[in-house]
């Protein structure tokens, strides 16, 4: 995917830099829907996805800087679940 073709959130993006695109870029194919709903029960995510309950921009701000430190660590599978819940 090239990353013209990123969703246009994750495109416009002021959390992910430019070397962060490129490495969501480089994922084919995303993660199914299925795999996505399997990292919601993680405890950490819940408690994210909790604590912003009512607030979706501040929630999704967060989801993004916890896929960016997935993608610090090259984990780019987990990044892109984080960025579709």
């Amino acid at each position: 995917m090239s990353i013209g073709n990123l969703p246009s959130f994750v495109r416009n993006s002021t959390v992910f830099s430019d070397e962060d695109k490129v490495k969501l870029a480089s994922l084919s194919p995303l993660p199914t829907e299925v795999e996505v709903d399997k990292f919601r029960v993680d405890a950490s995510i819940q408690e994210l996805m909790n604590a912003f309950i009512g607030d979706e921009s501040t929630r999704d701000i967060h989801l993004q800087e916890r896929a960016k430190v997935y993608l610090q660590h090259n984990d780019i599978l987990s990044a892109w679940k984080v960025i579709l819940l």
